[in-house]
């Protein structure tokens, strides 16, 4: 597949789910996961919040590299996007922003929500990779960024 082609097959996939699981490291820098809502840009940025009492708060601001997976969720066929990145906690300005956007593309019940120690994170991807078992076989392909 193109990568012009490949990329728009992800972001598609992306669209059409809305959460993830998120790959972080703790305090002690052993790995940690969590499940998280999310929303993409036309860039493929990523835009989640959380919580500052959240431990997952502190291991982001002390570590922000990031993976996730993004998993069809059907048995068969397997189709998977998993994206690694550094994670930046947006200002109030912009989150206000963003927070919007997401509400607009993501409509499930965010349970964090209205905490007044809400904040935000944008992803930015780089590195992307998109399983896809729709054929019959695993096609397992790197989008270039």
């Amino acid at each position: 597949m193109e990568q012009a082609a490949l990329r728009s097959t992800v972001i598609d996939f992306l669209n059409a789910h809305r959460k993830a699981v998120f790959s972080i490291l703790d305090e002690q820098g052993l790995p940690t996961t969590s499940l998280m809502l999310y929303v993409i840009d036309d860039d493929m940025n990523v835009y989640f919040g959380t919580r500052k009492a959240f431990s997952k708060y502190g291991h982001l601001t002390e570590n922000n590299v990031v993976s996730l997976s993004v998993i069809e969720e059907v048995l068969d066929p397997l189709k998977v996007v998993d994206m690694r990145g550094e994670v930046e906690e947006l200002t109030p300005e912009v989150q206000e922003e963003m927070y919007a956007y997401f509400k607009s593309k993501n409509p499930s019940k965010y349970y964090v929500e209205g905490a007044e120690d809400f904040v935000m994170f944008k992803l930015t991807p780089h590195f992307v990779r998109w399983l896809d078992a729709g054929s019959g076989e695993l096609a397992i392909v790197d989008l270039d960024l």
